[in-house]
């Protein structure tokens, strides 16, 4: 008997009458969030005091800036994993930004910095400049991130060897290096090895460890997570017991004030203001992108999106929440996020979760971290920048492409030398600069077709048969005011060297537009090749080029024809090739 058959109009129409399913927030979905946040807010503690010192503020300011900021971003956010928050790179601009002020001042500014860095983004929403991110290069992006892991690191040393060193460059913080190292507190050095050390073998063995016990390994990744609690945990009970501050000299992070953060609008004069407006730009730029490049690697692995213009909109608001908080400026945690999502956070409730839990620990938990020795909060910085460093992608670069090598050595060495400030504008305007100068000169070669076939390539690098009476130039980019007297040069070289040429084509399957200054060049071109008793013809025209060439009368002047393909041009202006002389196997490799 055989099977019945499928009703297909039957079963489309009862496809439309399902609904779509709705996301139904169960206490299931909540057990899996408050998991999330609770590993989250362990990473986030050691973490907010120790970006907090990076910038060059006081300790509680990291716990400030990881409680309001982060209810703002839950309730406008549209990433599900994103956990905003203090992070090194921008805690390194923050300290960069404000350490030329005078001390009293550096607080009341880095707060103002934030409102700035959280003004430049909702400006940026409002204009719906969410494509800005479109300008950042990946090859600028890994540079820039490598550059400024090995700063921090650099600028880390000091608590490592219980050090004083000034500078925002690495050239700069290695020569007070140097001058100082006969002043190394040797117990802070063992201390803040010892506390790498241990770091490194729980980041690179643990979870491995943990997986041959059979432990599963999505269990055995977050344990290793969140392993460094317990380090520095046992750090501060060896340092309460013995009390490292007065037998070792040794640098702790002292008394945190209790509570919650005081909320007030940081006023300062213009001309403190306009030394921040710049340094409040270049961070914007850097939080957004990184950021949404966070986002984004995190919606892919769960397969769902992120709205770019809503980002700005959230992280702007954080940012100014970050500010009238007495914090400084924030952006979204790598570290965190991935922590998140491998947890099993479902909602943007994970923010709130810890928002509330950093909350508690402003208001009840503070004491217990007064015997934190700095070099173990540095080592923790140091470890966690060993997994940004990224030479290998360098080198991938500079072997791909010289240009996009050149943009990421250059964004790379920007960083080291003149600060984080800078390290991404220079990297971006050098981007831009090497797109522009490339279509300022594109590529035209002379083309040729391989003989029995419909195929045309570069006749310089490639075998291929040319003839004098027609000529077919290659125009490998979209024609506009830079590029277009290039154009009329290329096509007056080639008249030059081609005394027998009656038809020239013009390949355009690369151009994918033709602006009016442009148009004029193509105007002249055919004006001269008609004196010159040529005719100028096009090939391979994309549609959309040739409907905004309709809109002129160029085609009206022009003196020969447009073809639809390369191949049919040569068929209607070429001479016939001799067939007799041509092999019956060609090979075209």
């Amino acid at each position: 008997m055989g099977k019945k058959p499928i009703n297909y109009i039957n079963v489309l129409s009862s496809s439309k009458s399902i609904k779509k399913r709705q996301f139904v927030y169960s206490g299931g979905v909540f057990t899996e969030d408050l998991v999330a946040a609770v590993i989250v807010t362990i990473l986030l503690v050691p973490q907010s005091l120790a970006y907090a010192l990076l910038a060059g503020l006081p300790p509680q300011v990291g716990i400030y800036v990881s409680i309001f900021p982060l209810l703002a971003y839950a309730l406008l956010g549209s990433s599900k994993y994103l956990n905003v928050g203090p992070t090194a790179v921008i805690s390194i601009m923050t300290a960069a930004s404000i350490s030329m002020l005078p001390e009293g001042e550096r607080l009341i500014s880095a707060a103002a910095l934030g409102v700035m860095t959280g003004s430049i983004l909702l400006v940026a929403w409002l204009f719906k400049a969410g494509f800005i991110m479109n300008f950042v290069s990946r090859p600028v992006v890994s540079a820039y991130i490598t550059g400024a892991a090995l700063l921090i690191i650099i600028s880390q040393i000091k608590h490592i060897f219980g050090v004083s060193i000034e500078g925002n460059t690495a050239i700069a913080m290695v020569n007070e290096l140097l001058r100082n190292m006969y002043n190394i507190n040797e117990y802070s050095m063992l201390i803040g090895l010892s506390a790498i050390f241990l770091l490194i073998i729980i980041n690179r063995y643990l979870a491995y460890s943990l997986v041959k016990l059979r432990i599963k390994s999505r269990r055995a990744k977050l344990v290793g997570r969140v392993a460094p609690i317990l380090i520095v945990a046992i750090f501060i009970i060896i340092s309460s017991f013995y009390n490292f501050k007065i037998t070792l000299n040794l640098n702790v992070v002292g008394e945190i004030p209790k509570g919650l953060p005081p909320i007030s609008f940081p006023v300062l004069p213009y001309e403190a203001l306009e030394s921040l407006l710049m340094p409040a730009v270049v961070i914007a730029v850097v939080a957004f992108v990184d950021s949404c490049s966070t986002a984004q690697e995190l919606a892919a692995r769960s397969r769902s999106r992120i709205d770019s213009n809503k980002e700005l909109l959230s992280l702007g608001a954080s940012n100014f929440v970050a500010g009238i908080s007495g914090g400084f400026p924030i952006n979204g945690s790598m570290s965190r996020s991935a922590v998140n999502f491998n947890a099993g956070g479902k909602t943007r409730m994970v923010g709130l979760l810890v928002a509330l839990m950093m909350a508690f620990t402003a208001v009840f938990l503070t004491p217990l971290l007064k015997d934190l020795p700095l070099a173990v909060l540095a080592a923790l910085i140091i470890v966690a920048c060993f997994s940004l460093l990224d030479f290998q992608s360098l080198w991938k670069t500079w072997v791909y492409s010289r240009a996009d090598g050149i943009t990421a050595i250059a964004t790379f060495s920007s960083v080291l030398m003149f600060g984080v400030q800078w390290g991404v504008l220079a990297g971006v305007i050098l981007a831009m600069a090497l797109h522009i100068n490339s279509t300022l000169l594109p590529y035209m070669p002379l083309v040729g077709r391989f003989p029995g076939t419909e195929h045309y390539r570069d006749s310089r690098r490639f075998n291929v048969e040319t003839n004098e009476i027609v000529k077919t130039l290659r125009v490998d980019e979209s024609l506009y005011y830079a590029n277009a007297r290039y154009l009329e040069d290329r096509v007056a070289q080639v008249v030059e060297n081609s005394p027998d040429l009656k038809d020239l084509i013009l390949m355009c399957t690369a151009v994918n537009r033709i602006d009016a200054s442009a148009l004029s060049s193509l105007e002249e071109i055919n004006k001269r090749l008609r004196s010159a008793e040529i005719r100028l013809n096009f090939s391979d025209m994309q549609s959309r080029v040739k409907e905004r060439l309709f809109r002129s009368n160029f085609l009206e002047k022009l003196s020969g024809q447009i073809f639809l393909s390369q191949h049919e041009a040569m068929v209607a202006l070429g001479p016939e090739p001799d067939w007799n002389d041509l092999s019956d196997h060609i090979d075209i490799h």
